[in-house]
């Protein structure tokens, strides 16, 4: 036998143990000899350790060999001199390592070997991505207990063996003008998103596809936030506000279409980014936090400080944005609103003398807009007022485009609830109204009446001329009020008209009209002084009370003190009694109660007992245990003749130090 003979493989041999071994040990021997005669010395003797394991397994015979007789000494199997610790040429060079092949000791050879920890480091591109071994064992009582993972495994991507075609990679990328095509093609909020939903499996989506689809939501009319497919698009953006730089531009959309959870999100990824944006984007993250009613104060703060610096490079309507943003939130940041002020009377006087840059200086309807958001924020600013007077004037008196009706009653009312009275521009207005009542819509003659009326006299004869014609056209288009315009209305008729002697049967018009109106049920008004100015002229009116008490039910989170004393005032005079306004009016006072002076809560309380007549006692008594607390001199009147500490003292041993505020 030849050491290279295929005869000699051990797979076939499947002899005994010892037969097996004799031919194992007698081709040793001819490949010493060949070995030494071709003059090759022989390796050292290897070790019984480096006995490979598979000639191990195939020394051990079958059980008939090793059987001996009871108390007979074991006999050694491989005979005599035939030790392994003894011969010569157990592990010579040849076939032992020819035929043994060495490969991965766990028995998966091409395959990664998997811990608990994680699988051996992949040697190729590709590798083995499964959990175990598929096909290697007996499966006939298997029970699968094993749960697929969300994303480890069941979401690697697919690698096909054969390459695909052009056309078939083709359009597998055909989603990146697809796409698109199909959001542009969309005539309905229902067709972006279904568009959207179509192609939501392909990734990777980049930024400028998701701004594509909510601009085109909201050129096509906006959508419901609560919708689902909204929300997943919503939802994938989630993850990415941190990497998104232009984000004025997505606090935007997301203002447009009331997602303001995402946006209250987003807001804490802008405070970093505001030092790089322009003022124009600076300017576009207040307008977008302003019109979705979200008052983050820092992040207002943060604008104000990065936008003061470069107010000269803002145009003027982005300056009527930023006012109104503070304005809707009520953020009276008054730094930035008298550096405002002061901008745009920089402006005025620069086009006054013909030396403003080009678009740089405000119209007169800009004017009025920033004067009705100041009014808002109660900043009272003398200055920019006589400015919006005098160009008021001028404009009129020249007959130059600007001044409307609608910017006239905006600027009115806006002097009005700041308590500027501006006495020659209302004489300027009356003048115009009364040459050119034709143009103004009866919206903005009751508001510019309910301005006017209560600061010029009126015991002048021209005044009470325009007043009437006022009324006469008031009346005429009283189908055109809105609830809003009805206020202004009453408001302006309960100035001049208190027996119903100035303009009789003006009241029962506009009690008319709030009938009409009673399904309204979105539009604020000031419905208190409404209800007591109704109170007084038809008390009898039932109905008319009833479609205002459901109004009110809308208002009572924004009333402040004067609106409850006036609401059950004016109820109090009235034929018409419902419990439910009276409990549901008494539990916001009791929220407000800190908010009441003693005078006003004294008079809250006079008109609930007066509408709840006897059976008011119970409620009277808890209105007055929850009475704000009387401040004399910084101290809290327990009694008429005792003081005692403030309200804000820390109570521990009967000592202690005023809380501060926020300010101090």
């Amino acid at each position: 036998l030849k050491p290279s003979d295929p005869g000699l493989e051990l797979g076939p041999l499947l002899l005994c143990g010892r037969q097996c071994l004799q031919l194992w040990v007698a081709s040793s021997r001819l490949q010493a000899a060949c070995d030494r005669h071709r003059g090759v010395h022989d390796a050292p003797a290897a070790p019984p350790e480096m006995i490979p394991t598979t000639l191990r397994r195939l020394w051990r015979p079958p059980s008939s060999v090793l059987a001996r007789a009871p108390g007979a000494a074991p006999r050694s199997l491989l005979g005599e001199g035939l030790s392994p610790r003894t011969h010569p040429d157990w592990t010579s060079n040849g076939a032992v390592l020819q035929q043994v092949r060495h490969g991965p000791k766990d028995g998966r050879p091409g395959r990664l070997q998997h811990h608990i920890f994680g699988c051996d480091k992949a040697k190729g591109r590709y590798y083995y991505r499964f959990h175990k071994l598929i096909g290697k064992w007996n499966w006939r009582k298997y029970k699968e207990r094993y749960i697929a993972p969300r994303a480890l495994e069941n979401r690697q991507r697919w690698i096909p063996t054969p390459h695909a075609t052009y056309s078939m990679m083709r359009h597998s990328y055909s989603w990146y003008w697809r796409l698109p095509k199909a959001i542009a093609a969309a005539t309905t909020p229902d067709e972006v998103l279904e568009a959207w939903i179509k192609f939501r499996h392909k990734h990777p989506k980049k930024t400028f596809h998701y701004f594509k689809v909510l601009k085109r939501l909201i050129d096509v009319g906006g959508s419901d936030p609560t919708d689902w497919r909204l929300k997943f698009i919503t939802s994938r953006l989630h993850n990415i506000h941190r990497k998104i730089l232009n984000l004025p531009r997505l606090a935007k959309y997301y203002a447009q279409l009331r997602v303001i959870d995402e946006l209250e999100h987003m807001s804490n990824f802008l405070p970093k980014m505001l030092h790089k944006y322009s003022p124009q984007q600076l300017v576009l993250t207040a307008h977008s936090f302003g019109s979705a009613r979200l008052q983050d104060k820092f992040i207002f703060a943060e604008v104000a400080k990065h936008v003061e610096p470069q107010l000269a490079a803002v145009s003027p309507s982005d300056l009527v944005r930023l006012a109104q943003a503070y304005a809707a939130v009520e953020v009276c940041h008054y730094t930035l609103l008298t550096r405002l002020s002061a901008q745009l009377q920089v402006r005025a006087q620069q086009s006054a003398e013909g030396q403003a840059p080009p678009w740089s200086c405000p119209t007169f309807s800009q004017l009025t807009e920033v004067a009705e958001a100041f009014a808002r924020l109660k900043f009272q600013d003398y200055s920019y007022a006589e400015l919006c007077a005098e160009q008021a004037a001028i404009l009129l008196r020249e007959g130059l485009p600007g001044p409307t009706p609608l910017a006239m009653a905006r600027l009115c009312s806006a002097c009005a609830q700041l308590k500027i009275h501006e006495v020659r521009l209302y004489e300027v207005v009356l003048a115009h109204i009364s040459g050119h009542w034709y143009d103004y819509p009866a919206s903005a003659l009751a508001e510019i009446g309910a301005a006017v009326a209560p600061v010029l006299p009126r015991d002048s004869e021209q005044i009470q001329q325009v007043y009437k014609l006022m009324f006469r056209t008031i009346a005429a288009d009283r189908d055109m009020l809105t609830l809003q315009g009805v206020s202004f209305a009453a408001r302006f008729m309960a100035e001049l008209d208190h027996k119903g002697e100035f303009y009789p049967g003006f009241s029962e018009g506009l009690a008319r009209r709030v009938m009409e109106l009673r399904d309204e049920t979105k539009e604020q008004y000031d419905i208190a002084r409404v209800i007591e100015i109704f109170a007084r002229r038809c008390p009898e009116e039932r109905a008319l009370f009833s479609t205002l008490c459901r109004h009110m039910h809308r208002h009572l989170a924004v009333f402040e003190p004067v609106d409850f004393v006036r609401t059950v005032r004016g109820l109090s005079l009235t034929e018409y009694r419902d419990d439910r306004v009276v409990y549901s009016l008494a539990k916001w006072a009791g929220k407000r109660a800190a908010e009441f002076s003693s005078y006003d809560w004294d008079s809250f309380i006079t008109a609930v007992a007066i509408l709840k007549g006897k059976e008011g006692g119970a409620l009277e008594e808890r209105l007055r245990l929850m009475a704000p607390p009387m401040l004399i001199g910084g101290y809290v009147a327990a009694s008429p003749t005792g003081l005692l500490p403030p309200v804000a003292v820390l109570a521990r041993g009967g000592e202690g130090r005023r809380r501060p505020r926020g300010g101090e």
